[in-house]
């Protein structure tokens, strides 16, 4: 029985608007941001927000997608050795890309000493190559012991939990207080999680919870505009952390909501592509392909901005229709990999038959 049928479409889509949204906020910081500033230094200040456009929907992406991993993961029960294979699957992935990109840059002479070029591709967790992975398999790791340990609680000790969580790992890193959590780090995974595995657990379908997902996204989508608004009007600066952290949380929170509450269907192509959504992060954000790629859509010579941001998104559509089919060539080599091990495996415990 193929699993990954049977998942529900509204979520695995989710999945990939998530992903949308963390290609959209690299369009605007890699291809985008010198231009912006620029445009800052030259008090085009209007010019320069519209530049950056999509940059707030990054960290809405990252938790909504974490959120999906709670919802699916945490209402099971997992030992060690399964969170370490999913685990170790997505090392795999990301090892498979981090090594294919290394040999590339080493074939077309691209300079290797900066950065740590080559220790981020052969140790890309040690030297956290890609901070989202890094977490995230981290978060792994920790699955079976953050669903025995929430199992039991009641929707209100739940709450409390959550509270604790969201204050120390979404609220205090926007105050620069990084105790529990950077806005970026595992801490905030985690948090993420358990609010996908209260959905759960805890959340039943109702035109009222699509409402209250509506203006959560809203709301808070509003309140996250308005800060970078003043920010780069006002304040000139477009370095801000409201990006992340509670306003995101929640706004993910409220796009889970909405998502959610739609009519359950299944549909194997939405499926199927969501299942490859994971390489669209792993190869954008390659330390050899980010500066390459993204230097290539700046569209610097459009003027017009409206025009500039449906460019852009257009392209990030075209890159990810491209990763999801080089993914499923990586795909096609793990399970030629896979084979020949199995055979292999299987020819050395044969136990030749004697004949007298």
């Amino acid at each position: 029985m193929n699993t990954n049928r049977l998942r529900n479409s509204n979520i695995e889509f989710l999945r990939i608007v998530s992903m949308l949204f963390i290609t959209l906020h690299h369009f605007s910081l890699w291809s985008r941001g010198g231009v912006a500033d620029t445009l800052i230094a030259n008090n085009q200040l209007l010019r320069a927000f519209y530049s950056l456009f999509y940059l707030p929907l990054g960290d809405i992406g990252v938790y909504a997608f974490v959120m999906i991993t709670g919802y699916y993961l945490g209402s099971k029960e997992y030992d060690e050795k399964r969170t370490l294979k999913k685990a170790v699957s997505i090392y795999a992935q990301l090892y498979f890309y981090s090594i294919l990109f290394l040999l590339v840059a080493i074939y077309l002479k691209m300079p290797l000493k900066g950065n740590y070029s080559i220790w981020k591709s052969i140790m890309p967790l040690t030297f956290n190559h890609y901070w989202f992975v890094t977490a995230y398999i981290l978060l792994m790791l920790f699955v079976p012991y953050i669903n025995k340990a929430v199992a039991n609680l009641s929707r209100n000790r739940f709450i409390y939990l959550l509270v604790i969580l969201i204050a120390s790992c979404s609220i205090f890193p926007l105050i620069n207080n990084n105790v529990a959590s950077e806005s970026v780090g595992l801490g905030i995974l985690i948090t993420a999680y358990l609010v996908g595995l209260y959905i759960r657990k805890f959340v039943k379908k109702s035109n009222w919870n699509y409402l209250i997902g509506l203006a959560l996204f809203v709301v808070n989508l509003v309140i996250i505009y308005g800060k970078m608004y003043y920010d780069i009007v006002f304040s000139k600066n477009r370095y801000t952390n409201i990006y992340t952290g509670f306003f995101a949380l929640i706004c993910s929170l409220g796009l889970f909501l909405i998502f959610i509450t739609f009519k359950t269907r299944f549909n194997s192509m939405i499926n199927q592509i969501a299942k490859h959504m994971f390489a669209v992060y792993l190869i954008t954000e390659n330390i050899f392909v980010l500066t390459k790629m993204w230097n290539h859509f700046t569209f610097s010579n459009t003027e017009n901005l409206i025009k500039m941001n449906l460019y852009g998104f257009v392209a990030v559509l075209g890159i990810m229709v491209i990763c999801y089919f080089a993914d499923i060539g990586r795909s096609i080599i793990f399970k030629i990999i896979a084979f020949v091990f199995h055979r292999h495996k299987t020819s050395k415990n044969e136990v030749p038959i004697k004949i007298n």
